[in-house]
């Protein structure tokens, strides 16, 4: 027996869809946000003048060698309007359009990746090795581990099954693309090799670790909105299920935060 909903699917279906819609203002608005090198830096004051302008002209060389097009924060930004008016129809189940949202960001992260990719063929090897566990460290890959087999074991329960299969399915792509940046090589393109190695480990680890939060997040929010509605005998895994996810997620959002309070490294 299925025990009653603890919460109101009308003013869930309300506040996703002005969520998505607001995201899909925000993509719109500013799509640079969604797939390139802005909001990477944050900490200039200790920098001066003739440093900031070093990496400015470096920050600009670099954007215009990754070319990542802006059409996908906009692409991200029409799915979201889309996806926000699906919550309107009552026959669809309300974390449908979420599951299918989290899946077009994914998208748009992985095709944002690949555009990257093909701008690494120019590259200039530094001496220097480095880890991918630097950028993603095992503790970040087990959390995403864990969010994806939450996800899947969501599925058993046929009400949820097809928002857990895609929420799943968003965050396996993320994770791989997290995977992928975190053991990229670095881009030099000869304009300042000292600033554009900094730049470029900045860029590794911020990515990397803001792909992981996306990764985590949606099974998440999947999960609050579905376990109360899972059959009783399903009560102990919701319960263990969010303890779990919100353990993943908290440790993820740290650390994609804690390295913007540090300065930009230059050796």
């Amino acid at each position: 027996m299925i025990p009653p909903h603890h919460h109101h699917p009308e003013l869930i279906r309300l506040t996703m869809g002005l969520a998505m819609a607001a995201t899909g203002v925000a993509a719109l608005r500013w799509p640079r946000c969604f797939a390139g090198i802005a909001g990477t830096f944050t900490c200039w004051a200790e920098m001066g003048d003739a440093q900031r302008e070093r990496l400015d002209r470096v920050v600009a060389a670099r954007e215009q060698a990754e070319g990542v097009s802006r059409n996908y924060g906009r692409a991200l930004g029409v799915s979201a309007f889309a996806l926000a008016a699906l919550e309107a129809v009552p026959s669809v189940p309300f974390v449908l359009p979420y599951a299918l949202f989290c899946l077009a960001g994914s998208a748009v992260a992985l095709l944002a990746y690949l555009q990257f990719r093909r701008a690494t063929e120019q590259r200039v090897a530094p001496l220097i090795r480095r880890s991918p566990f630097s950028a993603l460290p095992p503790l970040l890959i087990a959390c995403i581990a864990a969010s994806f087999i939450v996800a899947v074991l969501f599925a058993i329960e046929p009400q949820n099954r097809i928002g857990a299969i895609v929420v799943a399915a968003s965050t396996l792509v993320l994770g791989f693309v997290a995977w992928r940046i975190a053991a990229a090589p670095a881009l030099l393109l000869g304009v300042d090799p000292q600033y554009e190695y900094a730049l470029d480990e900045r860029l590794r680890l911020g990515r990397a670790r803001n792909v992981a939060v996306l990764a985590c997040a949606p099974v998440l929010v999947f999960s609050a909105l579905s376990e109360p509605g899972l059959p009783e005998q399903y009560g102990l895994f919701g319960t263990v299920a969010m303890a779990i996810l919100i353990a993943a997620f908290v440790v993820a959002l740290a650390a994609s935060i804690l390295p913007h309070f540090g300065r930009v490294r230059v050796a």
